[in-house]
């Protein structure tokens, strides 16, 4: 019930980002399509890849099936699939409990986001700003995004995705927009805004996961706990009776042989 209670909070906050963060991602795409990469540094996909930033969100606490295995499953399988094609294969991560997963695992955390309790915007554009500089510094030469999507109360998907450099969309109307002040100029400022609300969604997409996830949990559990009742009190019945019936089987027994003497 306290699950279910959080999940419609959950749900309401998401309802309130998801459409702009869609809006948001569009406008990126047609506003940088065509652009050449050299117009952002965070459009340019380098010669050669050899060091990869993985940004996993996940949660504090357990009690909600496999939501956070699942995400850490995610890193842990790029990793190893992917462990001789580059030189450094790094996570950054939301919640403890994918810390302990992977530390336990001794993947190279970079940092880790633990006790978060309330995702907010200047969260949101500290953690944009510290990726973008990993990014832009040279430390990292890709970024990939990891999540679980929020489908419905009773289903949520692991979603692993290219994040930086920004890809443009491949099939799309262009539309020659005009554009003031100059087109670079919007392009500087839209980018470090779509990256920051596409972390802000990711984050409330994720919580909003965690609650339906830990809710189907709980109910499982209650289930199993209703049907392990059941069985053991059926079980404790049976050796009831058969220890009721044991002891009669010797009182008879004693009784016939007492008549017979």
């Amino acid at each position: 019930m306290v699950s279910a209670s959080k999940l419609r909070r959950a749900q309401t906050d998401l309802e309130k980002i998801r459409d702009y963060a869609v809006k948001m991602g569009e406008l990126t795409g047609r506003v940088v399509m065509n652009m050449p990469e050299d117009a952002h540094p965070l459009l340019a996909t380098r010669e050669e890849i050899k060091k990869v930033l993985i940004v996993s969100i996940g949660s504090d606490r357990g009690l909600c099936g496999g939501f956070n295995t699942n995400v850490a499953l995610a890193a842990e399988n790029f990793a190893r699939m992917n462990h001789p094609n580059y030189e450094r294969i790094a996570i950054y991560i939301f919640g403890r409990k994918i810390r302990d997963y992977l530390g336990k695992r001794k993947m190279d955390i970079v940092k880790d986001w633990t006790d978060v309790k309330k995702v907010d915007q200047d969260l949101v554009d500290t953690v944009a700003a510290e990726i973008i500089e990993l990014y832009l510094s040279g430390e990292f030469d890709k970024v990939y995004l990891s999540y679980t999507s929020f489908v419905s109360a009773v289903k949520q998907r692991v979603i692993f995705d290219e994040f930086i450099p920004i890809k443009t969309p491949e099939e799309s109307e262009y539309i020659d927009y005009i554009s003031e002040p100059a087109r670079t100029e919007i392009v500087g400022t839209l980018i470090p805004r779509y990256i920051s609300t596409k972390i802000y969604y990711s984050l409330i997409e994720s919580q909003t996961s965690e609650h339906a996830a830990r809710m189907s949990a709980m109910e499982n559990a209650t289930s199993n706990c209703g049907e392990m009742v059941r069985y053991l009190t059926l079980v404790y019945n049976k050796r009831r009776q058969e220890g009721i019936t044991n002891e009669m089987m010797d009182i008879v027994g004693g009784a016939e042989a007492l008549r017979g003497k």
